[in-house]
């Protein structure tokens, strides 16, 4: 397996969609590679607050989570998380 090229098949602000998205890839057997980054805030001169956080009230979820797996297990991936886990383009993300 030819771990260099890797796939994109899940990303979201939603932490328990992401682990069960991790749990039904586990399950098949599917190696994959899940991590959280922290988005940068789109802003200019030099602010360093995301443009959500100024209007809304509460906690504004910054962190994407991403799992990506082997470019040859993508079909076989993106097939067992489909209609099982929200769907990528719900979030706005364009793959």
């Amino acid at each position: 397996m030819n771990m260099r090229k890797k796939a994109v098949v899940y990303r979201s602000r939603d932490e328990a969609d992401w682990a069960k998205a991790q749990r039904l890839l586990a399950e098949a057997g599917i190696p994959h590679f899940p991590f959280a980054a922290e988005e940068s805030p789109v802003a200019g001169c030099g602010i360093k607050t995301t443009p959500g956080r100024l209007f809304r009230r509460g906690a504004v979820p910054t962190a994407v989570y991403r799992i990506e797996v082997a470019e040859e297990d993508r079909a076989r991936a993106e097939d067992i998380l489909r209609d099982k886990v929200r769907p990528v383009g719900s979030y706005g993300f364009n793959l």
